[in-house]
């Protein structure tokens, strides 16, 4: 027989006979500055095209927050160059746009994170090595050779890589290359990158969300299997495609962190076609949104002590 206490067989019960959600106060609000599904097509005409441009952008979203984490991704070679046409390499570009940022406004209000995952082996690990980045993804598909030259050299620069999810069944797929063979051991830091549109030829990369069930559906079961695999994940949410913002509201609600920024989709809203016009006012939103929702954005300094362990920047 069930045991109901006094407060709860009461016409009014008590309120506080419930209990609070198990919500972090605390967010992770990252930034996305330029590249992605996003720049496809030119789709969005104020998307940053030049490298001086994605960093006056980045700039910007700074000066709107700053950001927990500032993510650079320069995978558009026809954004490979300065603003009066001057060409650059991945790995150089990415120290011609951060290190300035980086004089500027110090670590304390920069906590970048590169996609290594572009280039020659040399271009790729140029922000590794050099210490630029502090955050990068690692993928399940790499080669085996490729992960044993990677991780290693990550972990002697102090990177930290998050495991990247664009469909949901790569998340067993990270959890057999990179956890059950003790290579990343739990817990772990997870972002996912869902809502893109299917490609022409009908393979996609990306977890397409049609609508707003199929996102929540979708969403729910992704979490549950990460949560599944690594209990105390660190997980990350892609403000991606035509989900835009209810994708970023709806990992609010659910606990866990937000992307934002230009990369991953153009529009404000999925009901409509109003574009973008920057990165900063994707942070403003964030910053106000979380706040309605009781959440505090994490600073960069407060991102390294609480979740990657590390001691707080100044430099």
């Amino acid at each position: 027989m069930t045991s109901w206490t006094p407060e709860e067989l009461a016409v009014d019960p008590d309120p506080f006979v419930q209990p609070q959600w198990d919500i972090p106060k605390k967010i992770c609000i990252q930034v996305a500055i330029s590249g992605g599904g996003a720049r496809l097509h030119n789709a969005n005409p104020n998307q940053p095209r030049d490298l001086d441009t994605i960093r006056e952008q980045a700039e910007a979203a700074i000066e709107a927050g700053p950001p927990t984490v500032t993510h650079f991704d320069h995978d558009n070679p026809r954004a490979l160059q300065t603003r009066d046409g001057r060409k650059m390499q991945r790995g150089d570009s990415y120290m011609y746009v951060v290190r300035p940022l980086l004089e500027k406004y110090g670590r304390e209000k920069v906590l970048p994170h590169i996609n290594t995952m572009h280039g020659t082996f040399r271009q790729q690990m140029l922000p590794i090595v050099t210490g630029l980045a502090e955050l990068t993804y690692n993928h399940s598909a790499w080669a085996p050779a490729y992960i044993k030259e990677v991780l290693p050299l990550q972990k002697e620069h102090g990177v930290r890589g998050e495991l990247v999810i664009h469909q949901n069944s790569e998340i067993e797929s990270c959890n057999r290359v990179f956890i059950q063979t003790g290579i990343m051991p739990n817990p772990n830091l997870w972002i996912m990158l869902p809502a893109a549109a299917p490609r022409n030829n009908g393979v996609s990369m990306f977890e397409y969300y049609r609508n707003e069930r199929v996102m929540a559906q979708r969403f729910v079961l992704a979490i549950e299997d990460i949560k599944e695999i690594d209990p105390k994940a660190f997980i990350v949410v892609c403000c991606a495609g035509r989900a835009s913002t209810y994708l970023a509201t709806l990992a609010m609600i659910m606990g866990v962190h937000v992307r934002m920024g230009m990369e991953d989709t153009v529009w404000r809203h999925p009901h409509g076609d109003e574009m973008l016009k920057n990165n900063a006012e994707t942070v403003r939103w964030a910053f106000a949104m979380a706040r309605l929702l009781g959440r505090e954005p994490l600073t960069p300094n407060e991102y390294r002590e609480t979740v990657l362990g590390t001691q707080p920047r100044l430099d």
